[in-house]
């Protein structure tokens, strides 16, 4: 009885990590879009992309957000009349990025 009590556990503790990790990678789609509405009005007023997102701030958007585990700012390779934005995602894991349409 005790061993299905654990393993149950686990289960519901797999099932709450791989929710928190669903739920920043949510997070973490939505600042990409906010950041890459905030860059598209930054190109219009001044006719290039930023070199940084932290330009954006405090004009183009309140403050420019963060990877919600790491803290880091999300990556961002402005390449002249274009850009990559990225986030790293947990689950499933790898890059998750937007770039100027």
């Amino acid at each position: 009885m005790s061993i299905i009590g654990v393993l149950a556990g686990s289960t519901v503790l797999i099932s709450i990590s791989t929710n928190l990790q669903r739920g920043r990678d949510t997070k973490r789609k939505a600042d990409l879009t906010a950041i890459q509405s905030a860059l598209e009005i930054y190109r219009s007023d001044i006719g290039a992309y930023p070199a940084g997102t932290g330009t954006l701030s405090p004009t183009y958007m309140g403050t420019v957000p963060t990877d919600p585990k790491t803290k880091q700012a999300y990556a961002f390779t402005p390449a002249g009349t274009a850009y990559i934005l990225c986030a790293t995602l947990e689950n499933p894991a790898g890059a998750y990025c937007v770039s100027n349409p």
